[in-house]
């Protein structure tokens, strides 16, 4: 039978590769019912064996003693014979490099030695080399072998590339093997590639001689013979008495090869598959971050149960009163509420989705309630969860802020992962924050051991997030125990419950205060602010332009006017304002950012009494670092911690503020309301432009949608 399964398996050596692969093989049979469980139990770890202990200890040769046999049999004022010593040998014994010869001779044989050669032609190791070659000079094809090495100088390992054409079918065949050496690899690689032309009719079968040079067949030609020498001919032939023979040229000509069929076989059933990622539930002796086996250390032989009590035992004594704080402060969350019915849900079903108001802490704490409720009931090696994050600013901030959580450093139960920087967790019972990019190059060599897939911010919608919502839809409908958590605060609930096989929905309530909206015109007819005259106005506007118009992220799209009669909104006032404010108003360009403006509104809230920070969201990056360059030269807010939140802010600024004290009035500026990667309760002002920068056309309409829903998402973060 076929299976559409490939086994993963890799080491330090060949042979540990191998095994690692045959039990990965044989893990699959037994999950698919195909093979039993006690029959694999000889080759994995004993169930006993625990990850920080070991019962059990060997024998030491005859005549040594181990150190706990003499601690039992000997005391204090005992005094045994001197000890006695081998003597000296200059280098290593000759027994040894002998032992050293022989495994390498041993090792090189068990390369060599093919158990299978008889289904593939009898072609081996040894004597398809030759052939190729004499198949590559006939057909005048290159004859010049791709060689690759990979690991240490002790421990390299060849591989051997090649591809071939193949004229009569119209076809490319190609090989990559590996070896000990090059020689190896070549042979190797070169016994691939005869074996496929052997299966496809090409060449034929090695049956022990060299085959014989065959002469190149000539077309017959026709030869015309005069009247005379016929003549000649017929009297020869009667005068010896020669019966010629005749040929009938009627008969057809027959064919050689045997008509009769032994045995029809049913036509195979077609793989559906194998267009679909494989995906494997967490097993022993391997990392899921690195997608590797675990050669070395105690996890390296380690059983599921054993970790699993080994996670339990380390969480139970892990219960510091700092530790104790922090839990009662998630408690107070709204999302502790909905705890077990998020988790009887997940239980119960392979995908759902959870739709909980902005505040509410599902982002920070589901992920937790996963890996702790694993933990709690023996299972914590069972369970693997990853988390996707639409930027790398909240992936890194919201796996800093778990781990601050849980009173861990990065890199034990929680980490992150985005291009070019990484944290990993450990292998078993742990959580990862990453984009989606990042699990979109991990999902190319397969989904490994990983039991949870929360993919947050859905409603963000691009085509990177679209693709991975496709994978996962088709992974679920090969893998029964596979989980998938949607997660938004705003979204199409019925979309994405269609598309998910009308999932089961989380409702979770958030907490909020109440927001206050001032508009344009209000903040303009509350500050009795006018512009500066038109002269002035014009410089200034030339001179702010001139800083958005660096590169081509401006924030404001002058072409789009080009095609359009060129109006200003600003100047339609509604009554209810005074002729100052409608004056002021059309004084102002829709296609420039008023800084003055901004200027004056800070001037206010910082003559107001109440403590609290104040958050700037502007459409574009260039803009960002425009307003910044304009408060550097102001004489009072030069002095104001400003910030950057954006995309583009390296990732040890964003450390720097989060360990901002948000009592103190300061400014963070960022591109969208999903720069505030998490909550913060110091935040009392938030100025919101309500436009977005976008070069992208085939995402317009999307964008067009996002702006109606922005505006509540930044109220409802502003209300935490």
């Amino acid at each position: 039978p076929s299976y559409s399964y490939t086994a993963i398996g890799n080491s330090n050596n060949k042979k540990d590769t191998q095994t690692n692969a045959a039990i990965d093989f044989c893990q699959y049979l037994v999950r698919d019912g195909k093979m039993l469980e006690n029959e694999l139990e000889p080759y994995l770890p004993s169930k006993n064996a625990s990850v920080l202990t070991t019962q059990s200890l060997g024998t030491l040769p005859a005549g040594v003693v181990p150190p706990h046999m003499l601690q039992r049999n000997t005391t204090a004022n005992e005094v045994g014979p001197p000890p006695t010593l081998l003597p000296y040998q200059p280098g290593p014994p000759s027994n040894y490099l002998e032992h050293i010869r022989s495994g390498r001779k041993m090792l090189e044989e068990q390369e060599e030695t093919d158990t299978n050669a008889a289904i593939h032609g009898n072609w081996t190791i040894e004597n398809a080399k030759g052939r190729l070659h004499q198949y590559l000079q006939k057909n005048n094809l290159s004859q010049e072998y791709k060689y690759t090495s990979s690991g240490p100088d002790n421990l390299r390992t060849f591989f051997a590339e090649l591809s071939i054409y193949i004229r009569e079918r119209n076809q490319t065949i190609h090989a990559r093997e590996n070896g000990s050496t090059k020689q190896i690899a070549s042979k190797s690689c070169a016994l691939a590639l005869v074996r496929q032309l052997y299966h496809l009719n090409i060449i034929e079968p090695f049956t022990g001689e060299k085959k014989k040079k065959q002469i190149e067949k000539t077309t017959p030609f026709r030869v015309t013979v005069s009247n005379d020498i016929v003549t000649e001919l017929d009297e020869v032939i009667k005068l010896f008495n020669i019966q010629p023979v005749m040929i009938n040229e009627q008969q057809a000509n027959g064919s050689l090869l045997n008509p009769q069929i032994l045995e029809r076989f049913p036509p195979s059933e077609r793989r559906t598959t194998s267009s679909i990622i494989q995906w494997v539930p967490p097993i022993p002796n391997w990392n899921p971050w690195i997608a590797s086996n675990i050669d070395e250390g105690p996890l390296a032989t380690a059983t599921m149960e054993s970790i699993s009590e080994d996670l339990r035992h380390a969480e139970q004594w892990k219960m510091e009163n700092e530790l104790k704080c922090r839990l009662q402060e998630r408690e107070n969350l709204p999302v502790f509420t909905y705890r077990q019915q998020t988790l009887e849900h997940i239980k119960k079903n392979n995908v759902i989705l959870i739709r909980g108001a902005t505040g509410c802490g599902k982002t920070t704490q589901i992920p937790q309630y996963i890996i702790d409720d694993a933990i709690q009931h023996n299972q914590g090696a069972f369970c693997n969860v990853v988390v996707t994050q639409p930027r790398r600013i909240s992936a890194i901030s919201i796996a800093e802020h778990v781990s601050w959580e849980r009173c861990e450093d990065l890199g034990n139960s929680c980490g992150y992962s985005v291009r070019f920087e990484s944290i990993l967790p450990r292998p078993y019972g742990s959580l990862l924050f990453c984009t989606v990019g990042v699990l979109l190059r991990k999902l190319e060599s397969g989904l490994r051991e990983i039991s949870h897939v929360i993919v947050d911010e859905i409603h963000e919608r691009d085509i990177n997030t679209d693709f991975l919502l496709v994978l996962l839809c088709d992974m679920l409908n090969a893998y029964s125990q596979l989980k998938v958590i949607l997660m938004s605060a705003t979204i199409d609930v019925t979309l994405f419950r269609q598309y998910f096989f009308n999932c089961s929905i989380v409702e979770i309530e958030g907490r909020t205060f109440g927001v206050r909206e001032y508009f344009l015109e209000d903040m303009i007819q509350l500050l009795n602010f006018q512009p500066m005259n038109s002269l002035t106005s014009r410089k200034q506007n030339n001179k702010n332009r001139q800083l958005q118009d660096d590169d081509d992220d401006l924030g404001y799209e002058d072409s789009q006017a080009d095609d359009i009669e060129d109006v200003n909104c600003n100047a339609i006032c509604g009554k209810e304002y005074s002729r100052q404010t409608a004056a002021a108003m059309s004084q102002l360009s829709e296609k420039s950012l008023s800084f003055q403006l901004i200027e004056a509104l800070i001037s206010y809230i910082c003559s107001l009494s109440d403590d609290g920070a104040i958050l700037i969201f502007l459409p574009g990056w260039n803009l960002i670092q425009a307003l910044l360059k304009y408060f550097q030269q102001h004489p009072r807010f030069s002095k104001l911690f400003t910030l950057p939140s954006a995309p583009q802010t390296p990732s040890t600024k964003l450390k720097r503020s989060q360990s901002m004290n948000t009592n103190r009035q300061e400014i963070p500026v960022g591109q969208s309301v999903a720069s505030v990667t998490r909550p913060s309760p110091g935040f009392m002002v938030t100025f919101d432009t309500r436009e977005e920068f976008t070069n992208h056309d085939i995402e317009e309409l999307n964008i067009q949608l996002e702006k109606k829903l922005l505006p509540t998402d930044s109220g409802s973060r502003l209300s935490r």
